[in-house]
């Protein structure tokens, strides 16, 4: 029964003459819809990137037997997690008026190098900085979880053979963590490749501002967000291959 329900909403929006499938097959390759494509895929890379350093080192500091450390590490995790993402992207994009100029100097004097706000924080720098900062909290947790999975007796037995803190990080913690990072981690990054759609607030030429551009000239509204889902659709597709293919590459030993 549910097949059939499916195959007949199905075939009800496929043959729905506002689906317009001639415009969805022109513009699904059109240039400007694939340099959106690029662009979206260049923000959930860096975005990532940020993501991941700043989540290890928010996970290391949350692990940290200090308190002061450890306190700002459940401050920021409570600031980034508790604020929307689309209000943070609004506040670095719009960081200008608070701060008209950004730089380096000397407290109390004129001495130091300094920049016009809006110049250095373009609107594809500011949606980096917030959805990095964002992601970090995030990914934080997700790794943290994944170090707290290894059992203590394997950091103990590893610095009884002699490794160093580090060494035993790297060689030991690492690879354990990694089973329990990824699922986690990659639901995460297909999360975050949906939220670059956010950008589209501040004008950053991602897929989703391109494909508004061109239904508010042509009024097709729908057939060009069915072609923004559909590379949403495909980019989702490929990230959970990916996800597939690390599961099974960290999971080879405990499968044996």
């Amino acid at each position: 029964v549910a097949v059939l329900i499916a195959a007949y909403a199905a075939s009800v929006v496929a043959t729905n003459p506002a689906m317009r499938w001639d415009s969805i097959g022109k513009f699904l390759t059109a240039p400007i819809i694939l340099q959106g494509l690029v662009t979206t895929l260049l923000i959930t890379f860096l975005s990532a990137v940020i993501g991941l350093v700043g989540g290890l080192l928010v996970a290391l500091m949350r692990m940290s037997s200090n308190p002061l450390i450890k306190t700002i590490a459940v401050g920021y995790l409570g600031l980034f997690r508790a604020v929307p993402l689309l209000v943070q992207i609004l506040i670095w994009y719009n960081l200008g008026t608070f701060f008209p100029q950004l730089g380096f100097g000397i407290p109390f004097t004129d001495i130091g190098l300094y920049g016009d706000t809006n110049v250095l924080l373009s609107p594809l720098v500011a949606c980096l900085i917030a959805i990095g900062l964002n992601q970090a909290a995030y990914m934080g947790e997700i790794i943290r979880g994944g170090l707290l999975s290894v059992q203590p007796g394997q950091v103990e037995a590893a610095i009884a053979l002699g490794m160093t803190r580090a060494k035993a990080f790297r060689r030991v913690i690492a690879p354990q963590a990694a089973k329990s990072i990824i699922p986690p981690l990659g639901n995460d990054m297909i999360n975050l490749l949906k939220a670059t759609s956010l950008v589209s607030v501040v004008g950053v030429g991602d897929l989703m501002t391109r494909a508004q551009g061109i239904y508010a000239s042509n009024y097709q509204v729908i057939p060009l967000l069915i072609v923004a889902s559909i590379w949403y659709l495909v980019l989702t597709i490929v990230f959970t291959f990916v996800q597939g293919l690390l599961e099974r590459r960290f999971a080879a030993g405990v499968a044996r």
